[in-house]
């Protein structure tokens, strides 16, 4: 094994916790009073504007998470000012940047035995978000689905960071908490795979993709450190 590639959003970032749930917990922290069915159609909504705003290429993820927060509260009809506002926006991205420092940690092992990368459907500022929390010299390669016009679960944008890696499928370990968009084009390809599998909107019907699981990202130590 010489190679890691990561997913990003789910798994190094909340660690394993799908986006849509992150925000429902916070909604039903903060504003009880918001159904959660509305919750999930406003997170639906914002991630196909954040998607589809080519501005959001030069953000941060702060700045990326505030403006999707703003969409929310307002597909919500809430006031996307105030306390309310900005306590659920700040909370949120200080428990995604404590997470992320922990996912650094196990990222700070790994770099010196492995060629890391990361591997994402991401808004085409993957490379800012990465600087940001000091990730961009622990990876070899950062494949954002935005800049590279391919989006998974299509294998193709995982070959791409092997080719850009010059190494082949079965030399190298896709790991992500999405097992239909992670694993399973990881192993269609000749990887290895690893499912983090955390708190999700589904479950797969079948598992079988998956060569390890884990319930939390430092746990790859120990499958890739002993």
């Amino acid at each position: 094994m010489k190679a890691i590639l990561f997913d990003f959003g789910g798994t190094i970032d909340t660690d394993g916790v799908h986006w849509s749930e992150k925000f429902s917990e916070l909604y039903a922290r903060f504003a009880p009073d918001v159904p959660n069915v509305d919750v999930e159609r406003a997170f639906v909504e914002s991630e196909k504007m954040l998607l589809a705003d080519p501005g959001v290429a030069q953000l941060t993820f702060e700045a990326t998470l505030a403006r999707q927060w703003r969409i929310q509260f307002e597909l919500l009809k809430m006031p996307a000012s105030g306390s309310l506002f900005e306590e659920m926006s700040r909370t949120c991205y200080d428990d995604v940047r404590r997470t992320i420092a922990r996912a650094k940690e196990t990222l700070d092992l790994l770099a010196p035995r492995y060629r890391l990368g990361v591997v994402s459907n991401f808004t085409g500022n993957l490379e800012i978000v990465c600087r940001e929390f000091g990730l961009e010299k622990l990876f070899s390669v950062a494949i954002d689905s935005t800049v590279v016009g391919i989006r998974k679960p299509d294998p193709a944008i995982f070959a791409l960071a092997l080719e850009r890696l010059r190494l082949p499928a079965a030399m190298a370990t896709v790991v992500g908490d999405s097992y239909d968009r992670d694993i399973v084009p990881g192993k269609k390809l000749g990887c290895s795979t690893v499912w983090l599998r955390g708190k999700s909107w589904n479950t797969p019907p079948s598992t079988t993709a998956a060569d390890r699981t884990i319930q939390k990202f430092s746990e790859i130590q120990e499958i890739f450190l002993h």
